[in-house]
């Protein structure tokens, strides 16, 4: 808990150092608002006189306090106030949007048992600037999950523990000037096991009516000798998708006997842990082949 609490604040502190600062500098001040929201703008130093607003430089208002109502995006841009002499006393710059949704947050596995990967989105743009917070928890133990930059929403949990009950905790935290939302998600490394589909399908005529099927593994997957895979083979044809699938099979190679000639088949493959772990990968791409009428 106290690990997220200094997280979170440090980054309100280096994402977003004012929500509204009353710094009477030359430098543009950020007002972050809520969309739909109503604002109010003061002139700094009480000045009151003569006082009036500009938005991106078109004239607005001769007014000491600006204020906006039921606000659009229509009404973001760089507030100016002028003294009577036209000269600027404040800037500001209004940034309007929405506080960060609840993520949705996914993982899976696609290297067992190296590594694991989640993922997330949020359900609504907050359209503001958003950072996130990625950490996974592990009994009283709590790491981050690395990402490759700060915007990425993805990242990377290393060195989990194989078979363990008790799960790993993925929180996942979206931050921006408006508020934040964090989402727990119970993980459990043997439950999100999903290969990347198989590579380098390849498919030949035989003599006979048959088709030669060749693949190789995920190139993702580390060790398939220790942690082995099983496989299917789907076959479609005709304009309705007729459908058959073969397999699983632990065998990297295949022969499909008594198919017809002049058809078109269209054939893809996909994985699973042999254990049943997780679920099957996607299908791999599509290679299609037609037999000879002769």
């Amino acid at each position: 808990m106290c690990l997220k609490s200094s997280l979170y604040a440090l980054s309100l502190f280096a994402f977003f150092p004012q929500f509204w600062s009353q710094d009477t500098s030359s430098e543009p001040k950020d007002l972050y608002a809520a969309l739909g929201s109503s604002v109010e703008l003061p002139c700094v130093n009480g000045r009151t006189n003569g006082s009036e607003w500009r938005l991106n430089g078109s004239f607005l208002i001769s007014s000491p306090v600006l204020r906006l109502h039921n606000t659009s995006l229509a009404d973001q841009g760089f507030y100016t106030c002028h003294d009577s002499n036209g000269e600027i006393v404040e800037t500001v710059r209004l940034q309007l949007g929405y506080p960060p949704s609840l993520p949705d947050v996914h993982c899976w596995s696609p290297s067992y048992p190296l590594k694991a990967l989640c993922s997330w989105t949020l359900p609504q743009d907050p359209i503001l600037p958003t950072y996130y917070i990625s950490t996974y928890r592990y009994l009283e133990d709590i790491y981050s999950c690395q990402r490759q930059s700060e915007q990425d929403r993805q990242c990377v949990l290393e060195e989990l523990d194989l078979f363990s009950i008790v799960p790993y905790l993925v929180n996942i935290t979206a931050v921006n000037a408006l508020g934040s939302r964090s989402r727990v998600l119970p993980v459990i490394l043997e439950d999100i096991v999903k290969p990347d589909p198989p590579v380098n399908l390849k498919v030949t005529a035989l003599p006979g009516k048959k088709l030669h099927l060749q693949w190789a593994p995920p190139p993702t997957w580390p060790d398939p000798v220790t942690f082995p895979l099983k496989y299917k083979v789907q076959f479609q044809w005709g304009h309705n998708d007729a459908t058959s699938i073969m397999g699983p099979t632990e065998s990297e190679s295949m022969v499909r006997s008594g198919v017809m000639p002049g058809r078109t088949y269209r054939i893809r493959v996909s994985v699973m842990d042999l254990l049943g772990h997780g679920q099957s990968s996607d299908w791999s791409d599509t290679v299609n082949i037609t037999l000879p009428r002769s």
